[in-house]
This record gives C-alpha cells, sequence and structure tokens, in this order.
C-alpha cells in the first residue's frame, strides 16, 4: 500500500477528475444511444490490445485489483506472469504486442471495472483523432456499434437507412481521443499530474 498512500491526494484529484470526465463520455454516449450495442460481457475490446495507462490511471487500477478477493488477485498475477513470458517470447516490443486484458474474467466482464482506465472507458464511440479524421470503433466490423446504418464500402453512413429505422438524428464524431479527455481544460480542479504513459503489461 505504500504507493498508495504516496500518492493519496493524487488519487483525490484524479477521482474527482473522473467525475467530470466521466458524466462527459455518459453524455455522448447516451446521445449516441440508438447506434451504440455495448452491453454487459461484450468484451471484444478487451480481447486484443496493448492497453495505454499513464501513471495516475494505473494507481487508480491497482486500487481495484486490491479490493478484489485474494482467489481473484491470484488468478490475475498468474495471467499476468503468462502474459510477460509470452511477450518476452514473442520478441516485439510491449507496446506492439496484442493481448487479452489480464483483468477480464471468463465470463467477459471487468473484474476492476469501476477503476478502468480512459481507454476502456470512451471505447465504443465515433470519435475525431488528432488529425481530425472520423475513427469507428473497431466493433462496428463485428456488426455491433453503428453497424446498422454505416456503409463499410463506401466508409460513409447510409442515410436511407437512418431514416428507415426513424432515427431523429445522423451519427456524429466527438473530441473524445484518449488524449483529449486528458486535456488540463476539461477539468476545472486541482492540476493534475497523470505522469507518463506506458503499456498495462509495462506497469503490471
Amino acid at each position: 500500500m505504500d504507493i498508495i498512500d504516496k500518492n493519496i491526494e493524487r488519487l483525490t484529484t484524479y477521482k474527482k477528475y473522473l467525475n467530470t470526465i466521466q458524466a462527459l463520455i455518459n453524455k455522448y454516449f447516451e446521445e449516441q444511444k440508438d447506434y451504440i450495442f455495448c452491453k454487459k460481457g461484450c468484451s471484444h475490446c478487451c480481447e486484443k490490445g496493448c492497453y495505454p495507462y499513464s501513471e495516475i490511471e494505473f494507481l487508480y487500477l491497482y486500487l481495484g485489483f486490491l479490493s478484489l478477493s485474494v482467489t481473484e488477485k491470484i488468478e490475475i498475477s498468474k495471467r499476468v506472469e503468462k502474459l510477460k513470458t509470452e511477450c518476452e517470447e514473442s520478441k516485439l516490443e510491449h507496446d506492439k504486442f496484442m493481448y487479452r486484458c489480464p483483468f477480464l474474467r471468463d465470463t467477459g466482464e471487468c473484474s476492476v471495472y469501476d477503476y478502468r482506465g480512459l481507454i476502456c472507458r470512451n471505447f465504443g464511440i465515433m470519435h475525431i483523432n488528432l488529425n481530425n479524421q472520423i475513427t469507428m470503433p473497431f466493433c462496428e466490423d463485428l456488426g455491433l456499434n453503428y453497424s446498422n446504418v454505416y456503409n463499410d464500402e463506401t466508409k460513409k453512413f447510409d442515410y436511407e437507412k437512418v431514416k428507415e429505422y426513424g432515427y431523429k438524428y445522423i451519427p456524429k464524431p466527438y473530441p473524445i481521443t484518449r488524449a483529449s479527455l486528458m486535456d488540463k481544460d476539461l477539468f476545472e480542479g486541482e492540476p493534475l499530474d497523470f505522469g507518463e504513459t506506458k503499456t498495462l503489461l509495462d506497469w503490471l
């Protein structure tokens, strides 16, 4: 717990920041709810990735880990060790090694959901990336988010389908990248130090 005790003030500020950010994310998801098919147990976004985490995000995630049962903590630790071995054997850099998140339960649920990082919180919604381009969530290819009105061939929305389904609005992208969520201007509270960013496996 030493690392938590040493960062208790940062974590308190981060929790206040999360309340602000989560309210914004929830607003965006609510506005797009007709096109979003995320549901409990759907874990496609957790099955293959490298999961960038800042230091403060990881410390908060670690708080969630500490709250788990002894049995689950042991199971997660074993998965982490197995992943580290697989990564080492692959000879890939950690930001190129793709893997199933070790915090994902066999049921498809996140064991530390309330403590998850920003990359997990904003996934699933269409957004504008740092190059001002529209980016679709990959789950659209799986017949999920936006797939009911998005045309894979033209890479555009099928407005006839929007009308056909009786939707009252056309989907729109949001400035909701992980980097934009870390923008200090979004949070009017105390200054927040995110610390360096590494992959989740690098932190574990």
